[in-house]
């Protein structure tokens, strides 16, 4: 029975960290920078992940990103293709559309939750190719 609840508890974990990454991404698509970091977590860091890069770390070098993002790309917008989630660990296979100059790209990007918050963001990004 105590497997049975944990893996309860863990599913009910998955369902809200989805949820949560769900309203994060919503906030991206709205371009609205502190709904988005509403999201984030104190210690918030993203990367490239393929490429073992980062892009920013903490709260103000999130804003800074992100600000500049959605103003150099007002038409940018995210459609998840597919999400899974596992305890406070999310996936999604994302399409991202005018993307830095107008580019379409495919992303596998990782969420990391902790505290109801996301901690980090990993992107492993294509360009995809619309000819």
């Amino acid at each position: 029975m105590k497997r049975v609840l944990g893996e309860n508890m863990n599913k009910k974990r998955s369902m809200d960290s989805s949820k949560i990454v769900q309203h994060y991404m919503d906030a991206y698509n709205r371009r609205d920078v502190d709904d988005f970091l509403s999201f984030m977590h104190p210690d918030f860091e993203s990367s490239l992940f393929d490429e073992r890069r980062t892009l920013c770390m903490g709260l103000k070098d999130a804003r800074t990103l992100y600000s500049n993002r959605f103003k150099e790309n007002p038409d940018l917008f995210v459609t998840t293709l597919g999400r899974i989630a596992n305890d406070n660990i999310v996936v999604d296979n994302q399409l991202i559309e005018h993307f830095d100059g107008g580019k379409t790209i495919r992303a596998i990007s990782i969420f990391e939750l902790e505290d109801g918050l996301v901690r980090r963001a990993s992107f492993a990004r294509r360009v995809v190719s619309l000819s």
